[in-house]
Protein backbone atom coordinates (compact mmCIF):
# COMPACT_ATOMS: atom_id res chain seq x y z
CA UNK A 1 0.00 0.00 0.00
CA UNK A 2 1.26 3.31 -0.81
CA UNK A 3 1.33 6.62 0.97
CA UNK A 4 2.26 9.78 -1.26
CA UNK A 5 2.57 13.00 0.43
CA UNK A 6 2.74 16.41 -1.08
CA UNK A 7 3.78 19.58 0.67
CA UNK A 8 4.35 23.01 -0.26
CA UNK A 9 7.08 25.02 0.80
CA UNK A 10 5.67 25.94 4.23
CA UNK A 11 4.19 22.89 5.50
CA UNK A 12 0.27 23.99 5.66
CA UNK A 13 -1.08 20.59 4.03
CA UNK A 14 -0.97 17.88 2.94
CA UNK A 15 -1.98 15.18 0.98
CA UNK A 16 -2.62 11.36 1.68
CA UNK A 17 -3.23 9.23 -1.18
CA UNK A 18 -4.38 5.36 -0.37
CA UNK A 19 -3.35 2.83 -2.84
CA UNK A 20 -6.08 -0.15 -3.57
CA UNK A 21 -6.11 -3.39 -5.23
CA UNK A 22 -9.31 -4.50 -6.71
CA UNK A 23 -9.66 -8.35 -5.62
CA UNK A 24 -11.79 -11.50 -6.68
CA UNK A 25 -10.93 -14.36 -4.54
CA UNK A 26 -12.27 -17.91 -4.80
CA UNK A 27 -10.30 -20.14 -2.82
CA UNK A 28 -10.71 -23.46 -0.71
CA UNK A 29 -11.71 -21.46 2.48
CA UNK A 30 -14.90 -19.79 0.62
CA UNK A 31 -13.47 -16.42 0.89
CA UNK A 32 -14.83 -14.02 -1.64
CA UNK A 33 -13.64 -10.13 -1.99
CA UNK A 34 -15.13 -8.18 -4.58
CA UNK A 35 -13.10 -4.70 -6.35
CA UNK A 36 -13.81 -1.92 -3.32
CA UNK A 37 -14.16 1.65 -4.28
CA UNK A 38 -11.99 4.06 -6.41
CA UNK A 39 -10.30 7.23 -5.14
CA UNK A 40 -11.22 10.64 -5.70
CA UNK A 41 -8.80 12.55 -8.09
CA UNK A 42 -7.26 15.34 -5.70
CA UNK A 43 -4.45 18.07 -7.46
CA UNK A 44 -1.06 18.46 -6.29
CA UNK A 45 -2.23 21.27 -3.91
CA UNK A 46 -5.14 19.84 -2.85
CA UNK A 47 -5.71 20.23 0.98
CA UNK A 48 -7.83 18.40 3.53
CA UNK A 49 -7.28 18.18 7.21
CA UNK A 50 -7.96 14.30 7.51
CA UNK A 51 -8.51 11.51 4.38
CA UNK A 52 -12.28 11.73 3.01
CA UNK A 53 -14.47 8.74 3.77
CA UNK A 54 -14.26 6.94 1.30
CA UNK A 55 -10.46 7.12 1.13
CA UNK A 56 -10.89 5.42 4.65
CA UNK A 57 -13.16 2.67 2.94
CA UNK A 58 -10.61 1.75 0.45
CA UNK A 59 -7.97 1.27 2.99
CA UNK A 60 -10.58 -1.02 4.41
CA UNK A 61 -11.24 -3.06 1.18
CA UNK A 62 -7.50 -3.37 1.05
CA UNK A 63 -6.56 -4.99 4.20
CA UNK A 64 -10.21 -7.03 3.81
CA UNK A 65 -9.09 -8.30 1.00
CA UNK A 66 -5.05 -9.20 2.41
CA UNK A 67 -7.23 -10.67 5.33
CA UNK A 68 -8.77 -12.80 2.79
CA UNK A 69 -5.32 -13.86 1.28
CA UNK A 70 -3.66 -14.97 4.56
CA UNK A 71 -6.52 -16.55 5.99
CA UNK A 72 -6.80 -19.10 2.88
CA UNK A 73 -3.14 -20.10 3.21
CA UNK A 74 -3.42 -20.40 7.30
CA UNK A 75 -3.80 -24.06 8.40
CA UNK A 76 -4.08 -24.01 11.63
CA UNK A 77 -6.91 -22.02 13.39
CA UNK A 78 -6.93 -23.49 17.02
CA UNK A 79 -5.78 -21.67 19.87
CA UNK A 80 -2.97 -19.59 20.38
CA UNK A 81 -1.89 -20.73 23.64
CA UNK A 82 -0.90 -17.15 24.59
CA UNK A 83 -4.07 -16.09 26.62
CA UNK A 84 -7.35 -17.77 27.26
CA UNK A 85 -9.89 -17.54 24.47
CA UNK A 86 -7.08 -16.31 21.95
CA UNK A 87 -7.12 -18.42 18.24
CA UNK A 88 -4.07 -18.29 16.16
CA UNK A 89 -6.06 -16.47 13.13
CA UNK A 90 -6.40 -13.79 16.10
CA UNK A 91 -2.88 -13.13 15.64
CA UNK A 92 -2.24 -13.26 12.03
CA UNK A 93 -5.51 -11.09 11.62
CA UNK A 94 -4.25 -8.33 14.05
CA UNK A 95 -0.56 -8.02 12.58
CA UNK A 96 -2.27 -8.25 9.00
CA UNK A 97 -4.30 -5.13 9.81
CA UNK A 98 -2.71 -3.24 12.42
CA UNK A 99 0.64 -2.64 10.87
CA UNK A 100 -1.24 -0.45 7.55
CA UNK A 101 -3.23 1.49 9.86
CA UNK A 102 -0.22 2.54 11.98
CA UNK A 103 1.72 3.22 8.63
CA UNK A 104 -1.05 5.48 7.16
CA UNK A 105 -0.91 7.64 10.86
CA UNK A 106 -3.76 6.26 12.50
CA UNK A 107 -4.34 5.56 16.53
CA UNK A 108 -5.77 2.30 16.36
CA UNK A 109 -7.46 0.47 18.99
CA UNK A 110 -7.56 -3.56 18.46
CA UNK A 111 -8.99 -6.36 20.43
CA UNK A 112 -5.84 -7.52 20.32
CA UNK A 113 -3.31 -5.08 21.09
CA UNK A 114 -4.95 -2.15 22.77
CA UNK A 115 -4.65 1.22 21.87
CA UNK A 116 -1.27 1.61 19.68
CA UNK A 117 -0.28 5.09 18.39
CA UNK A 118 1.33 5.68 14.96
CA UNK A 119 4.79 6.68 15.32
CA UNK A 120 4.82 9.35 12.45
CA UNK A 121 2.44 12.43 11.93
CA UNK A 122 -1.14 10.84 12.89
CA UNK A 123 -4.59 11.47 11.44
CA UNK A 124 -5.76 14.09 13.76
CA UNK A 125 -8.79 13.30 15.68
CA UNK A 126 -9.39 9.43 13.84
CA UNK A 127 -9.11 6.60 15.57
CA UNK A 128 -9.50 2.98 13.82
CA UNK A 129 -11.40 0.38 15.95
CA UNK A 130 -10.68 -2.63 14.62
CA UNK A 131 -12.14 -5.83 15.52
CA UNK A 132 -9.09 -8.55 13.47
CA UNK A 133 -12.15 -11.73 13.67
CA UNK A 134 -15.48 -11.59 15.53
CA UNK A 135 -16.47 -14.70 15.99
CA UNK A 136 -13.42 -16.44 16.44
CA UNK A 137 -14.39 -19.56 18.08
CA UNK A 138 -17.20 -19.96 14.74
CA UNK A 139 -14.36 -19.62 12.76
CA UNK A 140 -12.03 -22.74 14.57
CA UNK A 141 -15.06 -24.52 14.48
CA UNK A 142 -15.83 -24.11 10.85
CA UNK A 143 -19.02 -22.22 11.05
CA UNK A 144 -19.64 -19.61 8.47
CA UNK A 145 -20.46 -16.46 11.18
CA UNK A 146 -17.25 -14.70 11.67
CA UNK A 147 -16.08 -11.31 10.27
CA UNK A 148 -13.04 -8.70 10.40
CA UNK A 149 -14.69 -4.90 11.59
CA UNK A 150 -13.24 -2.19 11.46
CA UNK A 151 -14.31 1.16 11.95
CA UNK A 152 -13.25 5.25 12.22
CA UNK A 153 -14.54 7.12 14.95
CA UNK A 154 -13.71 11.00 14.80
CA UNK A 155 -15.04 13.19 17.40
CA UNK A 156 -18.62 13.41 16.33
CA UNK A 157 -18.35 9.27 16.64
CA UNK A 158 -18.30 6.45 14.03
CA UNK A 159 -17.38 7.89 10.82
CA UNK A 160 -17.01 4.81 8.39
CA UNK A 161 -16.94 1.11 9.08
CA UNK A 162 -16.75 -1.97 7.04
CA UNK A 163 -17.99 -5.55 8.40
CA UNK A 164 -16.77 -8.43 6.26
CA UNK A 165 -18.23 -12.01 6.93
CA UNK A 166 -15.06 -13.98 6.19
CA UNK A 167 -16.57 -17.30 5.38
CA UNK A 168 -18.93 -15.67 2.60
CA UNK A 169 -17.13 -12.76 1.68
CA UNK A 170 -20.29 -10.25 2.35
CA UNK A 171 -19.38 -7.04 3.15
CA UNK A 172 -21.19 -4.28 4.60
CA UNK A 173 -19.96 -0.49 4.42
CA UNK A 174 -21.52 2.37 6.01
CA UNK A 175 -20.23 6.12 5.77
CA UNK A 176 -21.75 8.59 8.34
CA UNK A 177 -24.79 10.67 6.59
CA UNK A 178 -24.35 8.31 3.16
CA UNK A 179 -26.45 5.07 3.79
CA UNK A 180 -25.41 1.37 3.84
CA UNK A 181 -23.71 -0.81 1.11
CA UNK A 182 -23.96 -4.29 0.77
CA UNK A 183 -21.56 -6.09 -1.94
CA UNK A 184 -22.85 -4.21 -4.67
CA UNK A 185 -26.38 -2.83 -3.07
CA UNK A 186 -26.73 0.50 -2.32
CA UNK A 187 -28.82 2.15 0.52
CA UNK A 188 -29.93 5.44 1.28
CA UNK A 189 -32.50 4.03 4.37
CA UNK A 190 -34.49 2.80 1.19
CA UNK A 191 -33.76 -0.94 -0.26
CA UNK A 192 -31.51 -2.11 2.84
CA UNK A 193 -33.61 -1.32 5.86
CA UNK A 194 -34.32 -3.73 8.71
CA UNK A 195 -37.44 -5.36 9.29
CA UNK A 196 -39.80 -2.66 10.70
CA UNK A 197 -41.08 -4.57 13.57
CA UNK A 198 -42.46 -2.78 16.82
CA UNK A 199 -43.63 -5.40 18.54
CA UNK A 200 -41.59 -7.56 20.42
CA UNK A 201 -44.22 -10.71 20.40
CA UNK A 202 -43.50 -10.53 16.71
CA UNK A 203 -39.52 -10.49 16.77
CA UNK A 204 -37.19 -12.68 15.67
CA UNK A 205 -34.96 -11.95 18.04
CA UNK A 206 -30.64 -12.72 17.80
CA UNK A 207 -28.63 -13.04 21.41
CA UNK A 208 -25.01 -13.38 22.89
CA UNK A 209 -25.25 -15.15 26.43
CA UNK A 210 -28.21 -17.31 27.50
CA UNK A 211 -31.64 -15.21 28.35
CA UNK A 212 -32.09 -15.66 32.08
CA UNK A 213 -36.24 -15.91 31.10
CA UNK A 214 -38.22 -15.44 28.76
CA UNK A 215 -39.35 -12.39 27.57
CA UNK A 216 -42.34 -13.11 25.13
CA UNK A 217 -40.42 -12.59 21.69
CA UNK A 218 -41.63 -15.14 18.73
CA UNK A 219 -38.22 -17.01 18.37
CA UNK A 220 -34.49 -16.41 19.04
CA UNK A 221 -31.27 -17.58 17.44
CA UNK A 222 -28.03 -17.38 19.22
CA UNK A 223 -25.11 -17.19 16.59
CA UNK A 224 -21.98 -15.90 18.59
CA UNK A 225 -20.68 -12.85 16.08
CA UNK A 226 -21.38 -9.43 17.13
CA UNK A 227 -21.02 -7.39 14.64
CA UNK A 228 -22.80 -9.98 11.73
CA UNK A 229 -26.01 -10.46 14.37
CA UNK A 230 -26.75 -6.04 14.19
CA UNK A 231 -25.74 -6.34 10.81
CA UNK A 232 -28.50 -8.51 10.65
CA UNK A 233 -31.08 -6.56 11.95
CA UNK A 234 -29.53 -3.90 9.44
CA UNK A 235 -31.00 -5.85 6.93
CA UNK A 236 -34.09 -7.25 8.46
CA UNK A 237 -32.64 -11.22 8.73
CA UNK A 238 -33.28 -10.18 12.35
CA UNK A 239 -35.48 -7.87 14.10
CA UNK A 240 -33.19 -7.27 17.37
CA UNK A 241 -29.86 -8.41 18.89
CA UNK A 242 -29.49 -8.16 22.54
CA UNK A 243 -26.43 -8.56 25.01
CA UNK A 244 -27.61 -9.84 27.99
CA UNK A 245 -24.58 -9.93 30.44
CA UNK A 246 -22.72 -6.34 28.74
CA UNK A 247 -19.70 -8.39 28.22
CA UNK A 248 -18.63 -6.77 24.80
CA UNK A 249 -15.94 -4.59 23.77
CA UNK A 250 -16.11 -1.61 21.71
CA UNK A 251 -14.19 -3.09 18.40
CA UNK A 252 -17.10 -5.88 18.45
CA UNK A 253 -20.11 -3.61 17.97
CA UNK A 254 -19.02 0.08 16.67
CA UNK A 255 -18.84 -0.93 13.11
CA UNK A 256 -22.27 -2.68 12.86
CA UNK A 257 -23.78 0.23 15.20
CA UNK A 258 -23.17 3.02 12.18
CA UNK A 259 -24.05 0.00 9.33
CA UNK A 260 -27.31 -0.41 11.38
CA UNK A 261 -28.08 3.34 12.14
CA UNK A 262 -27.04 4.03 8.67
CA UNK A 263 -29.41 1.41 7.38
CA UNK A 264 -32.28 2.70 10.09
CA UNK A 265 -32.24 0.83 12.72
CA UNK A 266 -31.36 2.11 16.37
CA UNK A 267 -28.94 0.68 18.80
CA UNK A 268 -28.19 2.01 22.49
CA UNK A 269 -26.20 0.32 25.45
CA UNK A 270 -28.74 -1.76 28.04
CA UNK A 271 -27.83 0.27 31.05
CA UNK A 272 -28.14 3.67 29.01
CA UNK A 273 -23.85 4.32 28.79
CA UNK A 274 -22.00 5.92 25.30
CA UNK A 275 -21.45 2.79 23.01
CA UNK A 276 -18.54 5.01 21.73
CA UNK A 277 -15.45 4.17 24.17
CA UNK A 278 -11.29 3.73 23.57
CA UNK A 279 -10.45 2.12 27.06
CA UNK A 280 -9.48 -1.51 25.88
CA UNK A 281 -10.91 -2.82 29.57
CA UNK A 282 -14.51 -1.10 29.38
CA UNK A 283 -17.36 -3.21 28.05
CA UNK A 284 -21.13 -2.72 26.92
CA UNK A 285 -24.22 -3.96 26.33
CA UNK A 286 -25.56 -3.36 22.72
CA UNK A 287 -29.04 -3.86 21.96
CA UNK A 288 -29.90 -3.05 18.40
CA UNK A 289 -33.61 -2.98 17.54
CA UNK A 290 -35.00 -2.30 13.71
CA UNK A 291 -37.42 0.65 15.30
CA UNK A 292 -37.34 2.65 18.48
CA UNK A 293 -40.36 1.01 19.94
CA UNK A 294 -38.90 -2.38 19.60
CA UNK A 295 -35.65 -1.14 21.09
CA UNK A 296 -37.75 0.18 24.35
CA UNK A 297 -39.15 -3.11 24.70
CA UNK A 298 -36.04 -4.60 24.49
CA UNK A 299 -34.45 -2.45 27.26
CA UNK A 300 -37.56 -2.69 29.65
CA UNK A 301 -37.08 -6.88 28.71
CA UNK A 302 -33.26 -6.46 29.91
CA UNK A 303 -34.22 -3.93 33.02
CA UNK A 304 -36.69 -7.07 34.29
CA UNK A 305 -33.81 -9.41 34.17
CA UNK A 306 -31.95 -7.39 37.25
CA UNK A 307 -28.53 -8.62 35.78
Amino acid sequence: MTLVVHMKAVVDCMLFEFGHKARNIDDRHGLSLSAGHSLPDFGQDATVARPDPTQILSLFDDLSADLADALADLNDWGLSGMKPGQYNHDIVADELILAPLLDEGFRVLTEESGIVEPGAASQDGVTVIVDPVDGSTNASHGLPWYATSLCAVDDEGPLVAQVVNLATGQRFQAIRGSGVEIDAQSSDRGSIAPSGCTDLSDSLLAFSGLPPAHGGWRQYRTYGACALDICAVATGSFDGFLDVDSMHGVWDYIGAQLVCTEAGGVVADGDGRDLVVFDHEERRGPIAAATPELLEELLAMRASWKI
